[in-house]
């Protein structure tokens, strides 16, 4: 199965970033997982421990003093003898950066970085946030609410908001609404955030669409700020 996500395409405001909260990182599947990298910006390094595919990681508390890198340090050196590293990209706005890191085999590190804003300001508790991975564009509608899901991964989110429940889920071409490609009972829970991939079904018997989901919960994430803010 394979995910991406939207490029955040701007430049990094030192200060900005400093000053906001710590990134986590999100590995794209188990093998992305058990490599071993690092956050690093200037003299400041931070391994990046216990990386999942389901999970994000903890805030990871780096000084921020020249351009923030992915380090691999798995990686012999290059050529030049400098580490093989990937830039990370964040916008001077964005308090919450989440990187996914992805793999690349193209690249001497064999990997990807992909930054989303991951702020519960704007990724509200309750709310789904789906990122189209497949080449068509899709609908995705939850009892009476749908939302049109572009190809090109941009995030679009849908809040049903009330108490939780099950819910119907139901996914549809958006050329062909009336022919649904996959349906089933969804779990809403209005203290649960959850990312949402639609991606390219893996088994033609089951359906030509299939998700991967990271589900966060607020007291989770309450437990991770609070420790970062409190973690000398």
């Amino acid at each position: 199965m394979i995910l991406r996500l939207l490029v955040v395409a701007a430049s990094l405001v030192l200060s900005d970033f400093a000053a906001g909260a710590s990134p986590r990182v999100l590995a794209w599947d188990d093998e992305v997982a058990a490599r071993k990298l690092a956050l690093v910006s200037g003299k400041s390094l931070v391994e990046i421990t216990n990386m999942h595919s389901r999970k994000r990681t903890e805030p990871l508390r780096v000084k921020v003093t020249g351009p923030l890198v992915v380090r691999a340090l798995d990686k012999n050196p290059g050529a030049d003898g400098k580490p093989i590293e990937r830039p990370v990209v964040v916008p001077e706005t964005m308090k919450f950066p989440l990187i996914l890191i992805l793999p690349d085999e193209s690249h001497p590190s064999s990997i990807r970085l992909l930054v989303v804003d991951d702020d519960p300001a704007g990724f509200k508790w309750g709310t789904y946030r789906f990122l189209n991975t497949t080449p068509k564009e899709l609908v995705v509608q939850m009892e009476q609410k749908a939302v049109r899901v572009p190809n090109g991964w941009k995030p679009v989110d849908l809040d049903l908001g009330g108490e939780t429940r099950g819910v119907g889920a139901r996914v549809a071409l958006a050329e062909a609404i009336e022919k649904p490609l996959y349906s089933a009972v969804w779990e809403y829970d209005a203290n649960v955030r959850t990312l949402c991939f639609l991606v390219p079904g893996t088994d033609p018997r089951l359906s030509p669409v299939a998700f991967k989901s990271i589900p966060e919960d607020r007291q989770s994430l309450l437990l991770d700020t609070d420790a970062d803010k409190t973690d000398p």
